[in-house]
């Protein structure tokens, strides 16, 4: 997937993940760290991954991390939803330019 979306015009090419979450079975849930800051976790089948602040760090910068991650996230969704409409539709040549059309944009 990383090479097809890779040849697509104006799309940054991914680069090589630490890890790999899994879309399909990614949970995410707020908590708190054992100093009772507040925390985002994200865990697929495999991987967890405990979302923090980070020491010494403005709060006002923490919040616009999170929320470029979750404007970030609803743009893949939609992304997502997007792709899978062109999938279904029963001209092939259309549904692989207008996935091309949608990954040509990027967020």
């Amino acid at each position: 997937m990383r090479a097809s979306a890779s040849r697509v015009a104006g799309t940054p090419v991914a680069p090589q993940p630490d890890l790999d979450l899994d879309i399909r079975t990614l949970r995410s849930w707020l908590a708190v760290d054992d100093d009772g800051d507040p925390v985002l976790v994200v865990k697929d089948d495999d991987v967890t991954v405990v979302v923090d602040y980070g020491l010494g760090g403005s709060w006002d910068t923490a919040i616009r991390a999170a929320e470029r991650l979750s404007d970030t996230s609803l743009a893949y969704a939609a992304r997502l939803r997007e792709v899978m409409a062109a999938q279904q539709t029963p001209d092939r040549n259309l549904s692989r330019s207008l996935r091309q059309d949608l990954f040509s944009c990027s967020v």
